[in-house]
């Protein structure tokens, strides 16, 4: 299955999300409870995938920014790991960044690569019709061996070993490497 302006829609609050079920309760209750209020309070918009007329998959994005945590010896040295593919002139304390806040694929759809092309339509689109600055990508992936090996399959970084205990990491993606080999292609 391609991505195609076609298959992508975004959630609108008369669109009936049942029957949707990737397997993750937590994942399917975002998406038929939340996803709807999230959109009317502003706070992320949820899209969907779509193959032959039913949904394959769900994604969705708000607005971040990675921060230092300057009172964290191992959040100050993860900091200065990243701003260093910064130049000196352009450091700050915080990057802009877009959230995906829930990415969920039906069991039909999994472990057929469709998750990853959602994230190269995600990195492409934030670097060629982004509408405002964006340098990074950023999760808070759920730390169990699955998740954590396909966001590191898919290029994402961990932002910090400090939440290596919790329930998420704190992932990031830089888009700039990516959009060098884009504009080097083109």
């Amino acid at each position: 299955m391609l991505l195609s302006p076609d298959s992508l829609v975004r959630i609108s609050h008369d669109m009936d999300l049942t029957g949707f079920d990737c397997g993750d309760p937590d994942l399917n209750e975002f998406l038929l409870l939340d996803a709807k209020e999230y959109l009317s309070e502003l706070l992320a918009v949820t899209y969907l995938v779509k193959d032959n007329g039913s949904f394959a998959a769900f994604f969705s994005l708000a607005n971040d920014k990675l921060t230092c945590d300057p009172d964290s010896p191992e959040g100050r040295a993860g900091w200065n790991r990243l701003s260093r593919t910064l130049p000196n002139k352009k450091r700050r304390k915080t990057y802009p960044a877009v959230k995906l806040g829930r990415l969920g694929v039906c069991g039909d759809y999994q472990r057929k690569g469709l998750g990853s092309r959602i994230l190269d339509w995600l990195k492409i689109s934030l670097i060629t019709n982004n509408k405002t600055g964006c340098r990074f990508i950023t999760v808070d992936a759920y730390n169990n061996p699955r998740t954590m090996r396909f966001y590191e399959k898919n290029g994402f970084r961990f932002l910090t070993a400090a939440d290596a205990a919790a329930d998420t990491r704190q992932m990031y993606y830089d888009l700039k490497p990516f959009y060098d080999v884009m504009m080097h292609q083109g």
